[in-house]
Formats: structure tokens, C-alpha cells, sequence
């Protein structure tokens, strides 16, 4: 007489088995990610303090929120929201002290030629990218996240 017992143990054992991986996989999936940086791109293109403060804002909530070394945060500015990365901006301060807390702050060069700005206009330590739209767009292809405060 052949007995089942053996069959319902293989039975058990791959249930077993499958609630393992099932349970692992997830604790697997975020320690491969552990050491992955966020990475976030914000848009500012009116040339509006609010908006240039509510920009700045989310900056430095995500850096306390994540904390500043483990999020990449670069604010593109073109358009009319170029006037705040010049020299006389009135949230200059803001933007100096968001710099020395690591975030990059670009201005887009397509909106100062077309606007006759030169780089001694801007505020210092600023970085350039040849276009503001183009910037965004290509950080949106690498995997940053958007916004646009």
C-alpha cells in the first residue's frame, strides 16, 4: 500500500517555501534601494518671491524631511522667474543659504541671452544650463521627480 503522507510534506514544504520568499521579498526589493539618493528637479518660471520662497521651502523641507545627504535637489529657473537668480533678487539671501545647504540652483541660458543678461547680472555662485525646459526634460528622462511649485 503506497501512503500519501509524503506528498502532503512536499506540499507543505513548498507552501512553506512560498510564503518565505513572498515575506522576503519586499525587506530584499527596499535594501536594494537603501543606498539610492532621491533626486527631485523644480521648475521656476514666473517671476513671482512667493513662488521663488515656496520653491526654496520645499527644498529645505525635503532636506530635513530626508535629510540633505541623501536627496540631490536642483531648482531650474527660465523665463520671467530668471529675474530672481539676479544679482539685486530680493530672496538672494534665501537662495545663498539654499546653495550652502547643497542645493543647485541653474539659470537657463536661452532666457538671458534673449533677455541681455550676462553673468556678472546674475547672483554669484549660480550654476547655467544651456536651457531651462531642456534641463527639466532630461532629469525627467534620468528618474528625478518633478515640481513645480
Amino acid at each position: 500500500m503506497i501512503t500519501k503522507q509524503p506528498q502532503r510534506w512536499v506540499a507543505l514544504a513548498a507552501i512553506a517555501l512560498g510564503t518565505a520568499l513572498c515575506t522576503l521579498a519586499p525587506a530584499v526589493a527596499n535594501a536594494a534601494g537603501a543606498g539610492k539618493r532621491d533626486r527631485v528637479v523644480m521648475q521656476v518660471s514666473d517671476n513671482d518671491p512667493a513662488k521663488w520662497n515656496l520653491a526654496l521651502n520645499n527644498a529645505e523641507n525635503l532636506q530635513q524631511a530626508l535629510g540633505a545627504k541623501n536627496i540631490d535637489i536642483e531648482i531650474v529657473a527660465y523665463g520671467p522667474g530668471i529675474n530672481m537668480l539676479k544679482a539685486e533678487s530680493i530672496v538672494g539671501n534665501r537662495i545663498d543659504d539654499a546653495m550652502k545647504a547643497g542645493v543647485k540652483l541653474e539659470a537657463c541660458q536661452v532666457t538671458m541671452r534673449k533677455a541681455k543678461l550676462t553673468k556678472a547680472d546674475m547672483l554669484d555662485k549660480i550654476g547655467y544650463v544651456p536651457g531651462g525646459v531642456i534641463e527639466i526634460m532630461h532629469r525627467e528622462q534620468e528618474g528625478w521627480a518633478y515640481i513645480r511649485p
